[in-house]
């Protein structure tokens, strides 16, 4: 009633900034902010639009258009609206298509394209499904998403999305995407990252070189791709302040190119939606920014998610896996709803909505069907549906149709919940005692929290999904191995 506290705790998050707005949408967190007087708009703490951004705006935009000979048509995937828009429209460009899942953010930007003729969409979309399905071609394709932090953001930067994105391009057309800071020493794991993405881009584009500027950027296409921009601006008459020969030396960009290029892993996996390596080693990478802080919160992940295992009983150690093995395989569908239907969040609470009801359907009503059943049977019947799903998922995830996917998607997670769940009735049903009966729900609430760390921190990024959704099997046979069911067969 008397104050905002939105802006008092996101103030804490940004102290520098002074901020003087916050809003949350659907999609994320939008905050207006000022740095000595000078407006900012950051988006989900990162910082989009401010004043005087003349050079990340002209080289975001510049070193792909100025590749191209005759840029008539350009999709460009998020990024700020109002600064990129004006240095797209240097060019002779008919029409621009611009795709930010957000519908509020883009109310915040005002782009000035007074008499200009160019036909400006924009489409309040996933970026990742819009360029899987639509039928639109395009000469420059600009990806401007943040580098592939997260699990949600790799999916822009795997093989299957540049594949994606090559069937939109006219032919020799030009795609531009980063990976992050254009630092001048690349560390072992910044360049696993720039490996990952690069071998992606490979092997769908002839011709693939990375740009060291405020960003590291990779240009992709079939035709020669120059990095003489500084020429290639003056050949087109292009007038820009940073992209010129006032403040850039085609010979020096070159050259830091070339090394790079030395330094990029040819033999690195490429990151693909089902192994998405990008994301570990961006993980890795902001880890190696500050040593002191790996080995601390690699010894309290341990502490606070492994030693349950050592405290748990045997009777509850079969509870513990099965939910580790739900709790990850709701990651995995979550993941893989995406990689189907796009970055739909009604449906991410559908897909979780109907894990829960599993697990209340099998946990707390009397099913005559699961009590036929024995628990043994149970636990061998989740190990046969991981390793079946793990083997079905490369066909799921190129299902078409939205609706199928759906459907797929929440009896993926619906089927195991309920069998997890009657497994819990069984363990607290035999014995009435209170302790057993509070063990094994603390055993069944480590073991979610575990699942959950261990499969999206670890599991996915390292071995993919296919290969997690087998450890989940493997999690169950631990616990038939190593606990006991003998009372419950």
């Amino acid at each position: 009633m008397f104050l905002n506290p939105d802006i008092v705790f996101r103030q804490l998050l940004l102290p520098v900034i002074k901020i003087t707005a916050t809003q949350d949408t659907p999609y994320g967190n939008i905050t207006l902010g000022s740095y000595k007087g000078e407006a900012s708009l950051y988006y989900n703490q990162r910082l989009l639009a401010y004043n005087y951004d003349v050079t990340e705006r002209e080289e975001d935009i510049h070193y792909a258009m100025l590749q191209c000979a005759r840029p008539d048509r350009v999709i460009l995937i998020s990024g700020s609206l109002q600064s990129h828009i004006k240095e797209i429209l240097k060019y002779p460009v008919n029409s621009i298509t611009y795709i930010e899942r957000d519908p509020i953010l883009v109310q915040y930007e005002t782009p000035d394209i007074k008499n200009s003729k160019t036909v400006i969409s924009i489409r309040n979309e996933d970026a990742f499904r819009y360029i899987r399905n639509t039928k639109e071609s395009a000469d420059v394709i600009i990806l401007l998403v943040p580098p592939p932090s997260t699990l949600l953001l790799n999916r822009y930067y795997t093989t299957e999305f540049f594949k994606d994105v090559k069937k939109r391009l006219s032919s020799g057309g030009i795609f531009m995407c980063s990976t992050g800071p254009g630092d001048n020493y690349l560390n072992r794991q910044s360049i696993n990252l720039s490996s990952s993405v690069y071998n992606s881009l490979a092997a769908n584009f002839v011709n693939v070189k990375p740009v060291v500027g405020n960003k590291l950027y990779f240009i992709a296409s079939d035709n020669p791709v120059s990095l003489s921009f500084c020429s290639l601006a003056d050949e087109k008459n292009i007038k820009n302040v940073y992209v010129s020969h006032d403040y850039l030396d085609d010979e020096r960009v070159t050259k830091k190119s070339e090394e790079v290029m030395a330094l990029i892993d040819r033999g690195l996996k490429q990151n693909r939606s089902a192994f998405p390596g990008a994301a570990f080693h961006s993980q890795m990478y902001q880890f190696s920014k500050n040593l002191d802080e790996k080995i601390p919160a690699i010894l309290l992940l341990l502490i606070i998610f492994a030693l349950p295992v050592v405290t748990i009983k045997r009777a509850s150690l079969l509870m513990y896996s099965s939910a580790s093995a739900l709790a990850g395989f709701e990651i995995i569908i979550l993941l893989m709803l995406q990689i189907m239907v796009g970055n739909m969040y009604q449906l991410t609470g559908l897909i979780i909505a109907g894990l829960m009801t599993g697990l209340a359907l099998g946990s707390g009503f009397n099913i005559w069907l699961l009590n036929t059943i024995s628990v043994r049977t149970k636990v061998i019947s989740l190990i046969l549906f991981y390793i079946i799903f793990g083997l079905l998922f490369n066909y799921m995830i190129e299902l078409k149709s939205s609706l199928t996917a759906v459907i797929v998607t929440i009896l993926s997670g619906f089927l195991p919940a309920v069998i997890t769940g009657s497994i819990f009735r069984d363990l607290t049903g035999k014995n009435r005692e209170v302790l057993t009966i509070s063990g094994i729900y603390s055993a069944d609430l480590a073991g979610s929290a575990f699942g959950f760390i261990f499969i999206s921190g670890l599991a996915i990024p390292v071995f993919g999904i296919q290969v997690s959704v087998y450890l989940l099997a493997m999690f169950i046979l631990g616990g038939i191995l190593f606990g006991t069911v003998k009372n419950y067969s």
